[in-house]
């Protein structure tokens, strides 16, 4: 979207309402009008996020066996600056440091205990007797627990899995209705809370990964109900022992160890079935598109879908002639770029072209983290001020100074979540501002350059993550969880 934020709302300070309840509570961020973070100056950002760092660490350190061993292992005891928040920032590893012979053995019993040691939900009940897969496990600490656990894609042969609570599941539904309300000015954009409308997601309606872990209620709060969403896979699941098995079959595949690996047959049917549906994923998709223009076409709708997806639609249906599809008020919320795809220098304007709006909203996320930054007009990704941002240095994984211009690792430290250490040293290289000089959009705060690049892309698929602080410290942390199963 083209629009530019009310010049006078960029020129005023927030008010100390948002800055006073920021204070008290991070979360309190999704009872605000989300421009606001825009107008926070950087002292009221660094104090909002000093203080809301220091209680977290007093709030989840007693609560949190890694956290506090993590801690005692660097002498770190109080958060009296925000660098000293930087030696507590998990590398991704944490987060997949369990045995792989628990998911081989089906020792879902142990594989709660590994997971109690990152979240302060009490999981000492959870029952799983019986259960002989990935998904059962998930399912079963849905029934039982607060939680709703998520996993990543395990392209390292391992899945990853974060332990964010049902609550915050919902709270970060409401914060990005938040920024497509606000991100251009208050109340630029529509209210889907207030306002449901037509909801199409080209993806699984069910699943335990990043991208299907909200389709709840994002269905619920922003479409109004089922009734009103369209998905690719309305009836599907896209399997945690799939993507687990993936994998490890990429991984077995580089080493020539295929052979290895031993398959029960219901992975092999289920893996069989997602295969055929990725055949078919083509076709699937123009049947998918003929029925979203079908119900929806003229009227507006929230698209949730990243960039290729949303280019191959539209490349498609400008071969038939077809352009303004849906509404004028349509807005889509997308982000990842071209993911390696090469495409035409226009294919942004074709997807305008074709859906019919420029109400677009990309941003730049990490699954660990619940926080999003929205991108603006002059193409920067802002940082809302409840994440704080480290630049780490690649060779040393020392924080960087807070200049403009600062290349590095990024490190992220989120506020909103309280039920899980919500830390990240991520593999991306990125260039950070907003420090010294606002944006030229007119924003406070730092903001990311557009240019993101992954590490390991750079060194050959070759990333070693250095965090900040002492690196035995953090293999410690990490054999601890792994003790904490046995």
């Amino acid at each position: 979207m083209n629009a530019t934020p009310d010049a006078t709302a960029t020129a005023t300070p927030a008010d100390s309402g948002l800055y006073g309840r920021l204070l008290k509570d991070p979360a309190s961020m999704i009872d605000a009008c989300y421009f606001d973070a825009y107008r926070l100056e950087r002292d009221q950002i660094e104090t909002v996020q000093l203080t809301g760092a220091r209680q977290r660490f007093a709030q989840l350190r007693p609560r949190l066996s890694v956290l506090d061993t993590l801690a005692a292992e660097q002498g770190i005891d109080e958060i009296r600056e925000l660098n000293d928040l930087a030696p507590l920032i998990y590398a991704h590893t944490v987060y997949k440091s369990y045995p792989t012979s628990f998911i081989e053995k089906n020792r879902y019993d142990r594989m709660t205990r590994w997971l109690s040691g990152l979240s302060v939900c009490d999981l000492s009940q959870v029952r799983t007797e019986g259960i002989d897969s990935v998904d059962g496990w998930l399912d079963a600490l849905d029934e039982q627990t607060p939680l709703r656990v998520f996993h990543t894609s395990g392209t390292s042969g391992k899945l990853s899995f974060v332990p964010r609570t049902k609550e915050e599941w919902r709270l970060q539904i409401l914060i990005s209705n938040q920024i497509i309300r606000d991100h251009w000015g208050p109340a630029s954009g529509p209210d889907l809370v207030r306002e449901p409308r037509p909801l199409i997601v080209p993806g699984y309606r069910h699943g335990s990964a990043n991208t299907q872990r909200g389709n709840d209620f994002m269905v619920q709060l922003l479409a109004g109900g089922e009734h009103n969403a369209l998905f690719l896979y309305p009836h599907m699941r896209f399997s945690a022992d799939v993507a687990s098995l993936a994998g490890r079959l990429r991984v077995a595949e580089a080493r020539g160890e295929q052979g290895a690996i031993e398959l029960a047959p219901a992975l092999i049917r289920r893996r069989d079935e997602i295969a055929a549906l990725e055949r078919d994923r083509p076709q699937a998709l123009n049947r998918f598109f003929e029925l979203a223009k079908g119900r929806f076409g003229g009227r507006d709708v929230y698209i949730a879908a990243l960039w290729p997806v949303l280019y191959e639609w539209a490349e498609d249906g400008l071969k038939r002639g077809l352009h303004h599809v849906f509404g004028p008020g349509t807005v889509v919320f997308t982000g990842g770029g071209p993911k390696n795809r090469v495409l035409p220098e226009n294919w942004r304007e074709q997807v305008h072209e074709f859906l019919g709006t420029s109400r677009i909203y990309e941003f730049y996320g990490s699954s660990e983290v619940m926080g999003i930054c929205a991108k603006c007009e002059a193409g920067h990704y802002h940082l809302p001020p409840t994440l704080i941002t480290f630049l780490l240095d690649k060779e040393t994984g020392k924080p960087l100074p807070r200049i403009d211009g600062q290349t590095g690792r990024l490190a992220l430290f989120d506020l909103l979540p309280a039920s899980y250490w919500a830390g990240l040293v991520t593999g991306d290289k990125v260039t950070i501002s907003g420090w010294d000089r606002p944006c030229a959009c007119g924003r406070l705060g730092a903001y990311l350059h557009p240019t993101i690049q992954r590490y390991s892309q750079l060194e050959g698929g070759d990333d070693r993550i250095l965090c900040s602080g002492a690196p035995e410290a953090h293999d410690k942390a990490m054999e601890f969880l792994a003790h904490l199963a046995e």
